[in-house]
């Protein structure tokens, strides 16, 4: 029987960047790859993030999730003007957040003060999409609480790039964790190696405490950009088990976490 989800991957045949990315894979990451270690692992589903590369573009992601059908959802980029009308085609499509990528892009945090971005945002909470933000751990601050505050479900990659050892002496971290009071912040187990910190334990323990399993889920982050040919894909598991010993609590997040947060069938 097949249970769990991938809910951090990345799926695409094209490597030509769009302008003004500042990366261009080194090979395409095909999608009867993906499905392969799927099936491998007894995983019966996924989650399908717009790789940074190709932009606003998300046309080959769209029909990518065409083929797939239940069990598969997607997290496109899209500019702050994009209408409800145009987002609601996306979520029939599939579509169940909206991902904001800004590592190394000190100088291009999206301004909150700027009208067009709370419509934005507004928009994500009318179709009860989650916002995605992949920023390192000790910027966080500049911008999540403005987020939190605006109460859109928010979803934080890789652990929330921390870069501290001690995971409650990193401002960014703790507000990750003060921030699971409120129950509209997840995390991603994923991509260790993206953070300066060897060994992640305490943060997934500390993360598995005060948010608890239900606001955690587990993603490959295949095809690892980047990163490529480091390590495979049971790797990825045996991180989690590393990071969560007990079964149960992986279960929930490997499954039952997942089906709610992205509405997986």
């Amino acid at each position: 029987m097949k249970r769990g989800f991938d809910c951090h991957a990345h799926v695409y045949a094209r490597v030509d960047e769009a302008k003004g990315s500042n990366y261009r894979p080194s090979r395409p990451a095909p999608l009867d790859e993906w499905q392969g270690y799927l099936d491998d692992r007894r995983l019966r589903g996924g989650v399908l993030v717009q790789p940074s590369f190709l932009g606003h573009d998300n046309r080959e992601l769209l029909q990518i999730l065409d083929k797939l059908g239940d069990g598969f959802k997607g997290v496109v980029q899209l500019p702050k003007h994009a209408s409800l009308a145009e987002m609601k085609e996306l979520d029939a499509a599939g579509i169940v957040g909206v991902r904001w990528n800004l590592i190394e892009r000190r100088r291009e945090l999206p301004d909150l003060d700027d009208p067009q971005w709370i419509d934005f945002l507004d928009r994500l909470k009318a179709l009860n999409w989650h916002l995605e933000l992949h920023l390192e751990g000790n910027r966080l601050p500049e911008l999540f609480p403005a987020l939190h505050a605006h109460g859109v479900t928010l979803v934080i990659d890789h652990l929330g790039l921390p870069v501290e050892a001690d995971p409650f002496s990193g401002s960014g971290f703790r507000i990750l964790l003060e921030a699971g009071r409120a129950g509209r912040t997840w995390v991603k187990l994923s991509a260790p190696y993206r953070s300066p910190v060897n060994d992640l334990r305490p943060h997934a323990q500390a993360l598995l405490e005060h948010l608890g399993r239900e606001r955690l889920v587990w993603g490959s982050d295949w095809p690892w950009t980047r990163h490529e040919g480091k390590h495979d894909y049971r790797d990825t598991l045996d991180w989690l088990s590393d990071w969560v010993r007990d079964e149960d609590d992986r279960r929930v997040i490997l499954n039952d976490s997942p089906r709610r947060l992205f509405h997986l069938d």
